[in-house]
């Protein structure tokens, strides 16, 4: 998968910088600038690749830029957009981890307030049964 980032990456580039914004398959390029040849990768592979992630079109072998591939290269390129959404799920991952040890820490604090609440009413219950009896005994 690392190497179809990376001639995602470079490819979209390409695309983008292509006059008409289009290109055909065929014309893709590797990590070389040299373009790819079919012992090497297949080139319907990469662009059904590009395709799946939402950056391009496919009109038979011409791919077309998508305004979503171009908002990822306005943002850096592929590889610079898949290291964002990678530090987002780490950043919602440590939410996530954050938000359980928070709802632990308030079950065991609930649970703690209730033990020492349910002693408090038992010893008001007491004393109510205490001071009824004394009024009732005098």
């Amino acid at each position: 998968m690392k190497r179809y980032n990376i001639l995602t990456d470079i490819n979209l580039k390409l695309l983008n910088e292509s006059d008409s914004k289009r290109m055909y398959e065929s014309d893709f390029i590797n990590e070389e600038g040299v373009k790819i040849e079919s012992w090497d990768m297949q080139t319907e592979l990469l662009s059904e690749y590009m395709k799946s992630k939402g950056l391009i079109t496919l009109n038979g072998e011409v791919c077309h830029i998508n305004s979503f591939g171009e908002e990822v290269l306005e943002k850096g390129g592929w590889l610079q957009y898949l290291k964002k959404q990678n530090k987002k799920e780490d950043n919602n991952e440590i939410k996530n981890i954050r938000k359980e040890v928070q709802e632990e820490i308030i079950r065991k604090g609930t649970i703690e307030s209730f033990e020492y609440g349910k002693w408090g009413f038992y010893l008001a219950i007491i004393a109510l049964i205490v001071s009824i009896l004394t009024l009732l005994l005098k």
